[in-house]
């Protein structure tokens, strides 16, 4: 509250007080007429910048404890390449790809500074809004880190004079079980049709005679008893035909998935009088996935800004975050049979009372039912009690906490210092209990057994095996700013000049223990200098021993600045510069530094004196052009050798080369042009922006040749490659109905295109960049996208054998090892791997408190390679697909398949061609329905029947499936066709403010 007193009669005796009540005005209601870029607030109409800004309404749109994966299909200029998507990789892409070899993830800016830490540690519920930065005059005071755009993430804060405010979130998701019937393996009775077929050829010989007793299916178990006549045919062929009904994925289905449960819970406290703001939240998830893999996450958040005095003014915080993670069960395509040999499809987890049933994993079931006298730990593998004595747990455990100083230097200037301090220590844990099959497996192997005398000695202790890692990250910022705002007559000067350090230091540390007993915390050692015998082979084999160190520190020092100049309100110029240096790059100090620039200019054209349009009362252009960069930290100017644990052979400590000199090594450098529309028509009916950008990369991290003479390796990673990109971002916003029934519709359409333009390559061969289904790889060639597919010409089945046919010297050609071996320039170049477009459609439908919205998300302009039968995965690893059903079995079989035959021996360039071919291609473009949300909110106001100010219910659904597809193999192009995609979620929640 403030209160005025105004003095008031004639003689100014006598005064009346004025108390103003303070009214708090979301931004969505108003617009957001400012961003953050994560070193200034920008006025947008001022700007000459590319931003997105995506609010807290929106983004609260979509539920779920990732914050990155809440803006997909929401944010204008981003992608997700969920193909890409990993452990290393957020698969996130501003305005497409700006790099070939560096790392592809935009910089992530948590409140003003880079976020080294874990991306699953941000809470959604703390934040506030998101901007992405996608141009030259928008990213580039990033510098070095900026060329793959940036997002930066805004947390709620308190506020002057704000009364004080509770606001509560909370939300619960189940996640249907996957469909696993979505993969197509190869039917049951069909594998059994192969196995039959090979063990008459004698292909398993070498396997059932082997000294290392590898596992053999209960198929091939019965075929050998039926040879050697332990089983007359007829019951040979009885239990096997029994077989032939089995799925495992019923197994699956029935024991091992479940629906999964997401809850969420945030509740925040914040408020503010003249002279402080403050803020205090905290959050806690819960989730359980599909797998019985747990995930809880704690959050807590506080922040204070205080007014030492009229010009003194000083903000601190601390948050704390503790996620923790426990693993579940085995999915579909993890469980194998041992020896990397897939699961047979016919397998069985449990009998018809439930008990649990033991696979063929790593030895021969006869083997294990006679091996060491009935003194070897049981040498089964049960898959479902497997996982509940193999439990692996995460800790995770990240603190920050900053400081801000701002002081008024006079009415134009304002200095700043800012410093914030990162703490991530994260502790993972693995445990293999003595009933584990991996460490009943491990001491067995180890296990030395005298027979004459029944003597038994464990060279691994029976126990339990802990693997164990430890990882600290510690972060710190520096920053100090100056601020500069001054307006005169028609002009208005604003800027900022600083200079920050950073430094970051990783610490790895990883080790084992033998013998490991979770009731006392006792171990025991183990030698591992000598090698012993294993017990099935008689191999000798030192004990695995994973002891592992590794430190790592990164420093940056940048000095920037950033101007623009405003001139009646419609002219506005704008520059940056910067200049970063590292420690990773240059040998000599003027070789480690890197300027980069920008300039931007923008025109209001809608206060021109000639404009007339009336009915398009907003009209804007904005140009932009400059450099931002990229870096990865895992390249280095100098030699660096990599340490290791001490030689077995020679107890002295190993070390290899790790890298190689490369004392020309700099950042990739991104060159950015951007012209910018933005328009407005009367009353908002028709809003929205037209942008074109063009991008140019140059210095990019490429193979190149080298005198290998001198050192070991034949190519070094240096700054050769170069590529461009080019393609435009267009937002229209309509208000199509505007009464007490509301639509809105906003409609985002992206494009971007790349090409490589330099990159060198050893190999014209197209094999090399023909990759197989469920793989996704760079293919960087000269004129083409960085990630493309290419294939071998197809020219159909041979009519009297089956054999897939290809063209060799402009000739029919079954000569396969020709066939795969031909040029690139003979291959057929089908398109780009990665989206050109992507369209987003959301319309909001709203009458009194309810609201519906449903998005749709499009992508086009892709191809990607589906999965086939492969004869050589099929009889050596187990491996198979559905459309060997589909495979030439007869002439005539030409006309209605592209499948071929199955032939033995096998001749392997012919799978490797006929994978690689182009009727395998399919084509990506697809829509699908994003999400739909619906909602009720309350605003009783001044009523005082309800403790509420806000009360906000509503229900949403995601991953609803895909509508139209272009291929007709039913299968969802954002994934590899290996991967199950994720299921449908349904979610319900309610926010309230007190």
């Amino acid at each position: 509250m403030q209160q005025l007193e105004y003095k008031v009669g004639s003689d100014n005796k006598h005064s009346i007080v004025v108390t103003l009540k303070p009214k708090i005005i979301e931004l969505d209601e108003v617009g957001i007429t400012s961003v953050n870029n994560g070193y200034q607030q920008i006025f947008r109409e001022k700007s000459t910048g590319s931003f997105t800004v995506v609010s807290n309404r929106l983004f609260n749109e979509q539920v779920g404890t990732s914050v990155l994966a809440r803006l997909d299909g929401i944010a204008n200029g981003l992608t997700i390449d969920k193909k890409r998507a990993n452990s290393y990789s957020t698969g996130i892409m501003i305005r497409g790809l700006s790099t070939i070899g560096g790392p592809k993830d935009p910089l992530i800016i948590l409140d003003n500074f880079p976020y080294d830490g874990e991306l699953n540690n941000i809470n959604p519920n703390d934040v506030e809004s998101v901007t992405l930065l996608k141009d030259a005059a928008a990213a580039a005071i990033w510098g070095t880190r900026a060329g793959n755009g940036v997002i930066v993430i805004t947390t709620k804060k308190g506020r002057f004079n704000q009364p004080t405010t509770i606001e509560f979130a909370s939300n619960l998701t189940i996640v249907v079980k996957p469909d696993i019937w979505y993969a197509k393996p190869i039917s049951s009775t069909d594998y059994i049709d192969v196995e039959q077929f090979l063990y008459s050829k004698g292909f398993y010989n070498s396997n059932i005679n082997s000294v290392n007793k590898p596992a053999l299916s209960p198929v091939l178990e019965l075929l050998i008893k039926k040879s050697n006549a332990q089983l007359t045919p007829a019951e040979a062929e009885a239990r096997i035909n029994a077989l032939r009904y089995v799925d495992v994925r019923n197994d699956f289905q029935k024991y091992i998935y479940q629906p999964a449960v997401q809850q969420q819970y945030a509740l925040s406290i914040r408020g503010g009088n003249q002279n402080i703001a403050w803020l205090l939240s905290g959050g806690y998830d819960r989730n359980i996935s599909e797998l019985s893999a747990s995930l809880q996450r704690i959050s807590l958040r506080s922040e204070n800004t205080i007014r030492l005095n009229s010009k003194l003014q000083l903000t601190a915080g601390m948050s704390y975050i503790q996620n923790t993670t426990t693993s579940g069960q085995g999915g579909y395509g993890s469980i194998t049979s041992g020896g990397g040999v897939s699961l047979y499809p016919y397998a069985m987890f449990a009998d018809e009372n439930g008990k649990a049933l033991a696979l063929n994993k790593s030895y021969r079931q006869s083997y294990l039912d006679t091996v060491g006298q009935g003194k070897l730990l049981d040498w089964k593998y049960y898959p479902l009690e497997d996982y509940k004595h193999a439990l692996t747990t995460s800790n995770r455990y990240d603190l920050m906490a900053f400081a801000n100083l701002n002081y008024k230097i006079s009415s134009d200037w304002t200095a700043e210092v800012q410093y914030r301090y990162e703490n991530q220590r994260t502790t993972n844990q693995t445990l293999f209990e003595k009933e584990s099959f991996f460490a009943r497996n491990t001491i067995n192997n180890f296990t030395q057994l005298n027979y004459a005398t029944g003597q038994k000695t464990n060279r691994v202790p029976v126990g339990g095996i802990l693997d164990q890692s430890n990882i600290l990250l510690l972060a710190k910022n520096y920053r100090a700013q100056l601020h500069y705002n001054r307006s005169w007559k028609n002009h208005r000067l604003s800027g900022i000049f600083g200079g920050e350090i950073r430094e970051v230091n990783t610490n790895t540390n990883t080790y084992r223990t033998y013998g490991y007993n979770p009731d006392n915390l006792t171990s025991v050692n183990v030698d591992y200098t000598i090698t012993y015998p294993q017990f099935v082979t008689g191999f000798s084999s030192f004990i695995p021993n994973t002891n592992f160190l590794s430190k790592e520190t990164n420093r940056f020092v940048s000095t920037y600045t950033n101007l623009a100049w405003t001139y009646l309100d419609r002219y506005t110029l704008s520059a940056s510069g910067r200049r970063d240096a590292s420690n990773i790059f240059g040998v000599k100090t003027n070789q480690k530094w890197t300027p980069l620039w920008s300039t931007g200019l923008s025109w209001l054209i809608s206060k021109e004196k000639f404009y007339t349009a009336d009915w398009l009362p907003f009209l804007k252009l904005n140009m932009s052009y400059g450099f931002s960069g990229n870096i990865n930290p895992n390249q280095s100017a100098l030699t660096t050798i990599t340490t290791q644990s001490t030689s077995p052979y020679t107890l002295l400590p190993m070390a290899t080369i790790s890298q190689y000199g490369n004392p020309d090594l700099r950042w990739e450098k991104s060159g950015q042009l951007n012209i910018h529309l933005e328009f407005k028509s009367l009353r908002n009916r028709l809003s929205g922006t037209i942008e074109y950008f063009s991008k140019t990369g140059k210095d990019l991290y490429g193979l190149t040749p080298i005198d290998y003479t001198g050192v070991i390796v034949n190519t070094l990673v240096k700054n050769t490659a170069s590529m461009k990109g080019s393609g435009w971002d267009l937002e229209l916003n309509s208000l199509n109905v505007d009464r007490k029934f509301k639509w809105q519709t906003t409609l985002l359409w992206n494009i971007a295109k790349n090409r490589v333009t330099e990159y060198y390559t050893n190999s014209a061969r197209a094999s090399n960049y023909i990759l197989s289904a469920g793989t996704y790889s760079l293919s960087p060639l000269q004129g083409y996208p960085v990630y493309s597919v290419f294939s071998y010409p197809f020219v159909g089945l041979d009519p009297l054998s089956g054999n897939p046919q290809g063209i060799f010297n402009k000739q029919l050609s079954t000569d396969y090892t020709a066939l795969v071996g031909d040029s690139l320039k003979n291959a057929v170049y089908n398109g780009s791997a990665v989206p050109l477009s992507q369209l987003a459609l959301r319309n909001t439908f709203t009458y009194e408190r309810f609201s519906l919205t449903v998005n749709i998300v499009g992508k086009t302009g892709y191809y990607f390679r589906r999965s086939t039968i492969d004869y050589f995965t099929l009889f050596n690893n187990g491996g198979g697909h559905a459309d060997f059903a589909r495979r030439w079995q007869n002439p005539g079989d030409e006309t209605t398949t592209t499948v071929p035959s199955m032939t033995y021996p096998l001749v392997t360039n012919r799978d490797v061609f006929y994978k690689g071919s182009e009727p395998l291609v399919e084509k990506g473009d697809h829509i699908r329905l994003q999400y739909i949300t619906l909602s009720y909110e309350y605003a009783p106001g001044k009523k005082r029947s309800t403790p509420f100010s806000r009360i906000r219910v509503f229900a949403n659904a995601s991953n609803l499936g895909i509508l139209w597809r272009a291929n007709t193999a039913k299968l969802d192009p954002d994934y590899l066709d290996n991967t199950i995609p994720p299921s449908a979620a349904f979610s319900v929640g309610c926010n309230l403010s007190f």
